[in-house]
């Protein structure tokens, strides 16, 4: 369970940290886009070993965390 609970977290902050790092780069932010990029990283390190050890309940949290992130992500741009 507390896997599941990880995983989520880390979906949704992938999202959300992809939908800045977006805007960064349009911005041409590069610093703040580059750091963004190593968080983006160390988020996807978790999603391969989820896949890797053959988690699905937690694989499965992961994408509906990252669903969630993007939603408000995106959303919560919209000003």
């Amino acid at each position: 369970m507390m896997l599941a609970a990880v995983a989520f977290l880390s979906g949704l902050a992938l999202d959300l940290l992809w939908v800045r790092c977006i805007s960064d780069v349009q911005q041409r932010r590069a610093f703040s886009a580059a750091s963004i990029g190593v968080l983006l990283y160390l988020c996807t390190v978790l999603s391969t070993v989820l896949i890797v050890e053959k988690c699905v309940a937690a694989c499965c949290a992961y994408a509906v965390g990252g669903w969630i992130g993007t939603y408000l992500g995106v959303r919560g741009r919209k000003k």
